[in-house]
Order: structure tokens, then sequence, then C-alpha cells
């Protein structure tokens, strides 16, 4: 079996490396491609990985290559993770919509927008390779925003897609571990858009999760230790009965979330930035010790282990079910039949087949149904690529942006497309 992993010289890459040795009978006799852009992190990672499996005594090849096409050959899986023009770019996503008082994040708002139009850009000549090269292939997409790209790949392409994200589930095990209990008692299940689910199920020890959080409410608002986005998670769990995703933050607290923005005096993006050195001469070291030990990285301990656990329920054909992000078509039945939509799916090796999940009810639909739109509009604009006015309408459906004049919204977009230039097709300049 072969494994290209884009974005294989990221400081995530020696996590999902881990993932794929802690699971010797799926991946042994394997061959990992990492292929990334900056040669001298992918040297790292490489060196790093061949020792990590060799200390676990894993048959598992490790190769490297900066060039994407020559390494899709032969692949059967094509696992992306890259960050289509680096932290710079996202510290503009960050920055820029401030002085617009709107709030500037990875995923949401026009930060996520521009992020999806720079990831689109890249991943559409992906899909073209891998349509001539390595036509059977799976696109395994851990790259966001997550839902933005499984949209447009699934409508605009023939790759086969599964578009992964994790962060119900960790949210989930935030929620337990900040009630004194263990992550790992957790089970949740939930519906919606990727960043923008509720729970449908949430147990934590066969306890029900909610009920939980509702019982330790006021201890937890009152802790000055917890964060601010776990609160508001507890706060928006005891209105509407349900864990909601942490991203929900920026739609229902937008105020709070806005100033504490304006506030920081680093963005996320310049935080991670100014900790990048310390993890890559981490891992260089970790790569001269015979048994390396990791215990710096990006992503905390255990990240990749879901991007691998679902490559394994298809090769195995396991029936395993995991939230991903796939055509809706009726499982939720008032949304649009087309949409990505993040639901429970079961994986074998067809791929994920979404189960019915009923009707959302009305407080919860208002809002994920005016993101699933918007998600529609970012995703043809991001992947044709031909028309600024298509591109400025998309980010003028985003919830984040009704609070601004159509021409705001308009000189906004073209501050941040001027500020991408180098990472944007001409037609969105």
């Amino acid at each position: 079996m072969k494994i290209v992993y884009i974005g294989g010289g990221s400081a995530y890459a020696p996590g999902v490396l881990q993932a794929f040795i802690s699971a010797p009978d799926v991946y042994a006799g394997t061959e990992i491609t990492l292929v990334d852009v900056d040669q001298p992190n992918l040297d790292i990672v490489q060196r790093l990985g061949e020792k990590m499996a060799r200390a676990a005594h894993v048959d598992l090849t490790i190769t490297t290559s900066i060039d994407r096409a020559a390494a899709l050959s032969n692949a059967d899986f094509v696992l992306t993770s890259f960050r289509a023009g680096g932290f710079k770019a996202r510290a503009l996503d960050e920055r820029i919509p401030l002085k617009y008082s709107v709030v500037g994040q990875e995923t949401v708002g026009p930060g996520g927008f521009f992020f999806a139009l720079r990831s689109l850009n890249v991943t559409r000549t992906l899909c073209a390779e891998i349509e001539r090269i390595c036509p059977n292939a799976w696109l395994i997409n851990y790259a966001n925003p997550t839902n933005i790209i499984g949209e447009a790949v699934s409508r605009f392409s023939r790759v086969k897609v599964l578009a992964l994200c994790d962060g119900g589930k960790h949210d989930a095990f935030h929620v337990a571990e900040q009630l004194g209990r263990n992550a790992r008692e957790t089970e949740f299940m939930g519906y919606g858009l990727n960043h923008a689910t509720w729970s449908t199920r949430f147990t934590i020890g066969g306890e029900d999760g909610v009920e939980l959080m509702a019982r330790e409410h006021d201890r937890v608002i009152g802790d000055p230790y917890v964060p601010s986005k776990v609160k508001r998670m507890f706060r928006l769990a005891k209105r509407y009965g349900r864990l909601p995703n942490e991203y929900m933050q920026y739609y229902y607290f937008p105020e709070e979330t806005l100033h504490e923005a304006n506030a920081a005096k680093m963005t996320r993006a310049e935080v991670v930035m100014s900790e990048l050195p310390r993890i890559f001469a981490h891992y260089r070291e970790q790569a001269e010790c015979g048994e390396p030990h990791i215990t710096l990285q990006r992503g905390g301990s255990g990240f990749g282990e879901f991007a691998v656990d679902v490559i394994t329920a298809v090769v195995r054909s396991s029936g395993r079910v995991e939230m991903l992000n796939v055509p809706n078509k009726g499982v939720l039945p008032n949304l649009a039949y087309a949409r990505v939509a993040e639901v429970p799916c079961r994986i074998d090796r067809s791929g994920a087949t979404p189960l019915a999940q009923g009707e959302m009810p009305g407080e919860l639909r208002g809002l994920i149904s005016s993101l699933a739109e918007y998600q529609a509009l970012a995703a043809r604009a991001g992947w044709f690529g031909e028309s600024r006015e298509a591109a400025i309408e998309a980010l003028a459906a985003n919830p984040l942006m009704w609070k601004l004049d159509v021409e705001r919204v308009e000189a906004l977009y073209v501050e941040m497309a001027e500020a991408h230039r180098q990472w944007l097709p001409a037609g969105l300049l």
C-alpha cells in the first residue's frame, strides 16, 4: 500500500506518522511518501519518522518528495494536511478583518473564506493530478476548511473524497476533562456542518454529558482558570440542551469573541509561528536519538489518530461509524440535498455511507442552513477562481458578514485579496 501525505513537512506530521506506526498490523510494508514545499522540514520529519518506526520495530518505508505529481504514482490514499500560504497567510486572515469589526479566525468568517480560496487553489490542481495519475486513490482531506474543500471536490471533480475533522470529538474530550472525568470514557456523535455541529449523543461513562455539564455549570463559569471558549460551550449547552462545537462561539457570542480578538497582543498564527522553531528543534534532537520520545508537538498527543482510523476503516472495510463531511443526500431532510454535511457515517472499502439523522429542530436549522448556502457559494467561487464578483457575493453570504454594509464587505474583500495576492488565482483579484 502507498500513502502520499501532502503537507508531510508540517509540525503536525510526526503525530500522524506515530498513528500509522501504532497500527503495524495494518500498515506494515506500507510506503508513506511525505510531500511538502519546505525541504529542510521535510528532511527532519522523514528522519524522525524512520527512527520512530525503527524503534517500534515496524516495517514502514518513509520517503520524501517536493514533486507532488511524481509522488502520486501508484498511490492508494492521498492524505492532505497542508496550509496554503502558511502561517503568514493565516496571520493576515486574523488581523485584517478586525479593522472592519469582524472577528479574524482560521476557518470562520472572512478569515475562513480566504483560507478556503487559497486551499482550493491548490486542491483543484491536486485533484486534476489524482484523476490523471492515480484515479482509484482516495483523497483523505484533513486540510481546512474541510467542509468547503469537501463540497468543492465532491461537486466539481471525479476524485473519491472523505473530508475529515476531529473537532467535535475533541470538544467532548475537553468538556469531560473540565468535569474531572476521563476523556476515554466519552462517546460523541452529532450533526450539522464542520465547525458548526451540535451533539446528538454525548455521554461520559454512560451518563448524559449535557446533564453533567448542567450540574457543574455554575462552578465552571465561576472558575477563572477555565478558558472562555469552554465556558461558552457550557453556556450554549445549558440553553440548547446539546453540546455545541467550539466554533459556535463566533456566531452566538460575536461581541465577546471580537472583543477578545481585539484585546489579544498576538494572533493565534503569530503565537504558533513563535513556537515552531522550538518544536522543530525538538524534532531535530529526537531524530538523532536511537529511540525518539516526542514531548513537544503541534496538535497535542494523539493528533493524526482520526485520519489513520478512517483510512484503516476503508482498508479493512470495518463498518466503523465516525462523523465525516459528505454530501447530505437527504440524511438531514431539511438541509439541501447536495450540501456537504458533517454527519455520522459507516465506513468501508466503498467509502462513507451517511446515516439518517432526521430533521434538525428549527432553533438549530436557521444558522446551519445559512452556513450551508455560504459554503456552496464559497466552494464554487474558490474552485473556479474566475469571478471576483462571485467571490464577493459568497463572502457577503457568510452570517458573520451581515453586520456590514455590502460596500464594506467589498472593501474588506479587496484588502484581503490584495494581501493574499501571491496565493490566489488572477480571476479573484
